[in-house]
């Protein structure tokens, strides 16, 4: 709404995308667009160049579950304000991953014991909360189970754990310029993350086989 007692669909100046709001799938999707051909936001702004923030293939099998991230009650605001006060790390002691019974199932993932999540990116590892909250995407004939993961821990704190951010990419929306966080593709496998060179070689076979495929 402006001054003069009406809204506006344009800006006068910096409107990268719209105006009018549209559905595109996340940078990094098991999905096609279901509504028309152009699958992601082509105004997105991307790091074609950028070898330490390589993007999964859309669609790949080396990826093939939905990560979604998400806040905490008892950690308020972010990570950097809550693992240091006693009260909310008491709260929330550990870096966990939510997964339906049925992945739980389909990966051998046990309650309460340790997981490891992959993206072309990175790996970390959290403790496994076996929920039914974490429900599949059913589209296309297609089911595609979520893994749900909070993002307030890091390596420093009363409680640390691994990072969400450590494995999210840095595509960008286009008028806020802030990273797409909230949806991106993984792997999840039992057992704790590999170590050092390990872990190196872990991630960077798991994306070579993705560019092949």
């Amino acid at each position: 709404m402006q001054a003069d007692g009406q809204g506006w669909l344009y800006v006068p100046q910096g409107l990268e995308d719209g105006p009018l709001p549209t559905h595109y799938e996340p940078h990094e999707s098991p999905f096609d667009n279901p509504l028309y051909s152009q699958r992601a936001n082509p105004a997105r702004q991307q790091n074609e160049d950028l070898p330490e923030d390589p993007y999964n293939p859309p669609g790949s099998d080396e990826y093939p579950y939905v990560v979604t991230t998400y806040r905490l009650t008892e950690h308020h605001t972010a990570g950097g304000m809550s693992r240091f006060v006693p009260y909310l790390s008491e709260l929330q002691p550990q870096m966990f991953v939510e997964v339906h019974p049925d992945l739980a199932r389909e990966r051998n993932l046990k309650h309460a014991d340790w997981a490891t999540i992959v993206t072309a990116r990175s790996a970390i590892e959290a403790r496994v909360l076996v929920t039914d909250r974490v429900r599949p995407l059913r589209m296309n004939g297609r089911e595609v189970h979520q893994v749900g993961l909070p993002y307030h821990w890091g390596s420093r704190g009363l409680t640390t754990g691994g990072a969400a951010n450590d494995l999210e990419h840095m595509a960008l929306y286009p008028n806020v310029h802030i990273q797409e966080v909230k949806a991106l593709t993984c792997d999840i496998r039992p057992g704790r993350r590999p170590r050092g060179r390990a872990l190196v070689d872990f991630v960077t076979g798991k994306r070579e086989r993705a560019e092949k495929s």
